[in-house]
């Protein structure tokens, strides 16, 4: 796809004397529909095709971008990033590579997606609502029923010859439903994630949101104290979400992540493994390169818990004097980037059930709040308002609120004393199985 405007950009820089610089094209589609009370409360659909052009300039990087792709917006954004360029007095080093293909054929496109009918679509949403509300009387309210996907095109070229693409799609099912039992209200939600339509289980979905609200009514108040802690798979994964950045390679050479100085040293409990897999079955993020084209892999962050590496992009790699992970992101819009793909703890072989027993009594955490106020993504320190379960003789006792847990992530990393085998991967594409702590703040 888009040969000819590709075509197009390299003419153009030769007649532009542009020798070094890479194009990034994306496209994409996105749809999703609310239910409320059995109607249509929310009907979203965009449709964004857009070009970034990356120029670098005597070992300057010029940007420009373009969401027209005729001849003369290709030349106007072509000499844009040429003047930006010329415009930076910061130095960086680019290479630009024609980088080979992966050897593996990833099943991430799946073209039933594209013929799913609206209607289907509108009536599963509204079965969402439907079942959640039918499932117990104490279900008073469902804020959240809904149906999504997505469908994204890549294509990636440069002026040494590289010239690939890709495309992926996905459709999700979420459900987000309140509780209610005297004065005292509760939530809960669920979400699966697919590339085929079938898997999204309106039952599914809905039972897995209402049974968390109603386990958590009539809730106990919890005394202040240090506990060993229990985070539930979806709640480890939300921990690990929100600290990411400290694996990436940019903010460590920047200063900003307490990993920085750490390669080759233990920095987690010898069970401990953490792993950012772009090629990963089934996964959310999976794909052939990332956004500068170079191959997706499979990274080891830690091992053992020993600090192996971290997240690269070609340009941090060349500082480091190491090589891309494939980690490189970007819009259309932006300059390069670091995010994780697939990026996970590797589980354990216990069941959940079997961490209740470690310890004579522990808290589980089912629910999180406050993670963006709550953490500070540099000192690794996190204060949250968390909801959960309070555990005696390897089983729930009781439901507890009102509590906030406090620690730091590393320290966190460093007591962990056990992992279950119920790895589960958020929307977001980050990973956890339930993760047993052996102490924590809690304030009541």
């Amino acid at each position: 796809m888009f040969e000819k405007e590709f075509q197009n950009i390299h003419d153009l820089a030769k007649k532009h004397d542009i020798k070094h610089y890479d194009v990034y094209l994306s496209k994409s589609k996105s749809f999703s529909v609310k239910v409320f009370h059995q109607d249509i409360d929310t009907f979203s659909y965009s449709d964004s095709l857009g070009l970034g052009i990356r120029i670098i300039f005597n070992d300057v990087t010029g940007y420009s971008y373009t969401e027209k792709l005729d001849k003369e917006s290709l030349s106007a954004a072509l000499l844009r990033a040429k003047n930006n360029a010329k415009a930076v007095d910061y130095k960086e080093k680019v290479v630009l590579v024609n980088y080979p293909a992966i050897d593996k054929d990833l099943d991430i496109y799946n073209k039933d997606l594209v013929g799913i009918p609206l209607e289907d679509k509108i009536n599963k949403a509204k079965e969402i609502e439907k079942v959640a509300l039918d499932s117990d009387e104490r279900i008073i309210n469902v804020p959240h029923a809904l149906i999504g996907d997505n469908e994204d095109f890549v294509k990636i070229a440069n002026s040494s010859g590289l010239n690939t693409e890709y495309s992926s799609n996905a459709c999700y099912g979420f459900s987000f439903c309140l509780a209610k039992e005297g004065d005292e209200t509760k939530s809960g939600y669920f979400e699966i994630i697919s590339r085929d339509f079938s898997d999204i289980i309106p039952q599914k979905i809905s039972n897995g949101a209402s049974q968390k609200a109603l386990e958590l009514l009539s809730a106990h108040e919890i005394q202040s104290g240090n506990y060993p802690i229990l985070f539930n798979n979806e709640m480890a994964a939300t921990l690990l979400g929100t600290f990411w950045s400290i694996f990436s390679a940019k903010t460590v050479q920047e200063g900003q992540s307490l990993l920085k100085g750490q390669l080759g040293n233990t920095i987690a409990h010898p069970i401990v493994n953490i792993i950012d897999d772009a090629l990963l079955n089934n996964g959310y993020n999976t794909r052939p390169f990332d956004d500068e084209g170079y191959p997706s892999q499979k990274t080891s962050l830690i091992s053992d818990g020993i600090l192996q590496s971290y997240l690269h992009n070609t340009m941090t790699a060349l500082k480091d004097g190491t090589i891309s992970t494939g980690n490189a992101s970007r819009s259309y819009k932006t300059s390069i980037n670091i995010s994780p793909s697939n990026l996970y703890i590797k589980p354990g072989l216990s069941s959940k059930s079997e961490l209740y027993s470690v310890f004579p009594k522990c808290i589980e955490i089912v629910q999180l709040s406050g993670m963006h106020s709550g953490c500070n993504t540099i000192s690794g320190d996190f204060s949250m308002g968390a909801q959960g379960f309070y555990c005696e003789e390897g089983q729930r006792k009781y439901p507890i609120h009102n509590f906030t847990v406090s620690g730091n992530f590393l320290q966190l990393l460093k007591h962990i004393v056990g992992l279950a085998d119920d790895l589960k991967f958020k929307l977001s594409a980050t990973g956890s199985p339930s993760i047993l702590v052996e102490n924590l703040s809690i304030s009541g």
